[in-house]
């Protein structure tokens, strides 16, 4: 693996950002809506070979935005997966324990802490998180110094849902060495400019159905490289999934 400092760095644009959250704001309006009104997740409509492989406890994924936008790119995969015999407490218990994240999360989560904000409550669990992130895209090795704002939010006793939104996420200027310090935010490589992560967990018939919405924004794809941050993110969204999984088993 090369350091990503080989190659020229790209500015953020607030134009590109803004991109981004008019894309969040837009898919706020339906799926996490849907699912605080009336319990409903995209998996219902699932037929076929994928109902079959979500049914036996695999991972089903669906691409749903690969796209430049406003001189980035715009990158959202949806994933589920069934665990059966799990409660949604287990659910809450495995996504809070921040400190276990780099050893139920490895090795893209190298370390991991949280506090509870002031205005947390029971049914809205309000946390401010900061992960350091390992990520390889094509052959150049990255790491993240994050900063999360993350809402844990009660619908009723079998449905809980999840919002994490980026605060900060500042590029190391080498993978290796966090002491070397930061890029300026939005001054980097683009690899990786924000991201915003949504969760529904539904305890029905004897399981648990989880499903995980993941959205970033980076730099614009490369010219025949479209699979680039496409990849990346489908592969994060299904590790998300099955490490989370793995880590609720566990606890039976």
């Amino acid at each position: 693996m090369l350091q990503a400092s080989i190659l020229p760095t790209l500015h953020l644009d607030p134009a590109t950002l803004k991109a981004f959250q008019d894309y969040v704001a837009e898919f706020e309006k339906g799926e996490p809506a849907a699912f605080a009104s009336a319990g409903k997740l995209w998996i219902d409509d699932l037929t076929g070979s994928k109902r079959n492989a979500w049914t036996s406890g695999k991972a089903v994924i669906e691409a749903r935005e690969n796209e430049n936008v406003a001189a980035g790119s715009i990158h959202h995969f949806s994933g589920s997966i069934r665990v059966p015999g799990a409660h949604i407490d287990q659910w809450r218990k495995v996504m809070q324990d921040y400190p276990d994240y780099p050893r139920m999360f490895a090795p893209d989560v190298v370390g991991a802490s949280a506090t509870v904000e002031p205005d947390s409550a029971p049914s809205d669990q309000h946390y401010h998180s900061r992960l350091t992130l390992n990520q390889s895209t094509l052959w150049i090795a990255v790491a993240y110094d994050s900063l999360y704002d993350t809402h844990y939010r009660e619908i009723d006793s079998k449905r809980w849902m999840s919002k994490s939104s980026s605060i900060s996420i500042k590029e190391l200027r080498d993978s290796k060495n966090p002491q070397a310090g930061a890029y300026p935010e939005g001054d980097d490589h683009g690899f990786l400019w924000r991201t915003n992560t949504y969760w529904s967990a539904r305890e029905r018939d004897g399981g648990l159905d989880l499903q995980v919405d993941s959205m970033t924004l980076s730099r614009p794809i490369p010219t025949g490289a479209a699979w680039w941050g496409s990849k990346r993110t489908r592969e994060a969204v299904e590790k998300m999934l099955t490490d989370t999984k793995k880590a609720i088993e566990s606890l039976h």
